[in-house]
This record gives C-alpha cells, sequence and structure tokens, in this order.
C-alpha cells in the first residue's frame, strides 16, 4: 500500500501535507484544551490565547532546532535542508524546551504563575503530540525494528533504511507513542480534577513535572524499537535528554512540594498566633 504524504495540492502548486496538517489540528486542539483547563483552574484563561503564537514559534525552533543538532552530521553536509522542516524532521523534545523557554519570558512579561499555567497546558501538549505522531505515518518514518507481528506497518523500499532493504514490515513506534500520549493526557486530566477537588493541597507545577517524567519514561521505553535513533558515542540522544529530564524533574517537584508544605506551616503558625492573641 502506497501511502501519500501530500494530502492536496492548493492552486496546483503548493504541496498541502498530512504532517502539516496534522500538527495544525494538535495545535489548535492544545489551545483549546489549555484554555478550558485554566477556566476550570480559575487562572487567566485569555492569557492561553495570548500565549498561543509565542509557544508555536518557541515550539516549532526548539523542535527544528534539537532534530538539526542531533543530526548535525546529516545537515553539515546539506545545510539547505535545515529549514525544509514540513517534510518531517521535528523533535518533540526540542519542541516542548522551546515552549517552555516561550512560557517561562511570557510568565515574567505578562506576571502570571508560571507553574499554574504550565500545569493548564500540559494536558493538551500530550493530545497535540498523540495527534501529530500519526504525521509520522504519512511520511513514514519514525518506525522501529523490523516485526512480523500483526500490528507491524508496511514500509515501502524507498523510505527503509539501507540496512534493512529485505524487510517489509516494522514496528510502529509512533502508533505506541501516539497510544501512551492519549493515556498520559487521562492521567494529567484526572489529576486537575483531584486537584481542583482538593484546593491548596497540591503545590502548582506538580502536574508540568509529571508531565516531564511520565514521557519521559515512556519516550526511552519506546525508543529501544527506534532503528533512526541519533546517537552521542554508543548512547541514544533520547536517552541522555529523557534522563536527564527525569532527574530535573524530580528534584524540582520536590522543591515545590517543600516550599509549599513550609507555607503552609507557615500559615498555620501565623493563624494560631492571631488567635492566641
Amino acid at each position: 500500500m502506497n501511502i501519500n504524504p501530500v494530502a492536496f495540492n492548493l492552486f496546483g502548486k503548493i504541496e498541502i501535507r498530512w504532517y502539516g496538517i496534522l500538527i495544525a489540528i494538535g495545535l489548535l486542539v492544545a489551545i483549546a484544551l489549555s484554555y478550558y483547563i485554566a477556566k476550570y483552574r480559575k487562572l487567566k484563561a485569555d492569557e492561553i490565547i495570548n500565549f498561543a503564537p509565542f509557544a508555536i514559534i518557541g515550539g516549532i525552533i526548539g523542535a527544528r532546532l534539537l532534530h538539526v543538532l542531533v543530526n548535525i552530521s546529516f545537515y553539515s553536509q546539506h545545510p539547505s535542508y535545515i529549514f525544509a522542516y514540513r517534510q518531517g524532521g521535528l523533535a518533540i523534545q526540542g519542541a516542548a524546551i522551546g515552549g517552555i523557554i516561550a512560557l517561562i519570558i511570557f510568565a515574567r512579561i505578562r506576571k502570571v504563575n508560571f507553574w499554574a499555567f504550565a500545569d493548564s497546558i500540559v494536558p493538551g501538549l500530550a493530545i497535540a503530540q498523540a495527534i501529530g505522531r500519526w504525521g509520522n505515518y504519512f511520511n513514514q518514518e519514525a518506525f522501529g525494528r523490523p516485526t512480523s507481528s500483526k500490528i507491524g506497518i508496511y514500509i515501502a523500499p524507498e523510505n527503509r533504511p539501507a540496512d534493512y532493504m529485505s524487510s517489509e514490515y516494522f514496528h510502529p513506534t509512533f502508533l505506541y507513542e501516539s497510544i501512551a500520549n492519549f493515556i498520559l493526557f487521562g492521567i494529567l486530566i484526572f489529576m486537575h480534577y483531584l486537584f481542583k477537588k482538593r484546593t491548596n493541597k497540591y503545590p502548582d507545577g506538580l502536574i508540568f513535572n509529571t508531565y516531564l517524567i511520565t514521557y519521559s519514561l515512556y519516550r526511552i521505553f519506546i525508543e529501544y524499537y527506534r532503528i533512526d535513533s541519533s546517537y552521542v558515542g554508543t548512547i541514544k540522544v533520547v536517552y541522555l535528554i529523557s534522563g536527564f529530564t527525569i532527574i530535573v524533574a524530580l528534584i524540582i517537584a520536590n522543591v515545590l512540594i517543600n516550599k509549599f508544605n513550609a507555607k503552609k506551616k507557615e500559615q498555620a503558625a501565623a493563624e494560631e498566633e492571631k488567635w492566641e492573641k
């Protein structure tokens, strides 16, 4: 079965690819979800709309930049391909990094709570990733090792790595990640429900760090099956990025919890002192 990465041609000249369409749909869904989650958590939901253009720009720049950096040996020899992002080659972890940097700057300028807004955004980000991963299906990329199982996906010869030309069916790792992202979305939404029900029981930022840790964990597992990974020496780059992310997120979550608990103790002590007077 031949899969055409081009959805249609605009005016017979401009190719509109499924990859771009799915990313656009994912972004729109993410913005809408983030807006309603912010309203649900009683935040300034309009700031989500204000932040959206900066999130998109930061995400695309970060995604492409990380992809180019980890494949620098190829792009140094083919610099004209650096900006050919419509054909694929966006690192999701780079998109997250670019979006986080954009939110840090935005939060400082607009004087909003970074952690609360980060919590509101990550469920939509998980959904956007789940949708966007299907762009890999149409591009016939980001697949895994050869497999004889029924879940295997056919890859056309022109899209197979040279070492796997004799194989026809491969693990659909993009599908594995898409499913994992949908599950993660459900977990994050439940956490928002739980946090709203138990107001002032948990610190802002915990949902955001749960996203970082959970995504990094299953990305490590899925990357094991990928055959298109970039390496630093003998170690896959994704392992390094994911491992570092897990460590940093655990440290940040611990700091946030400790600060939150210390603040609650201070408030309780102040209330007790007030009643004693």
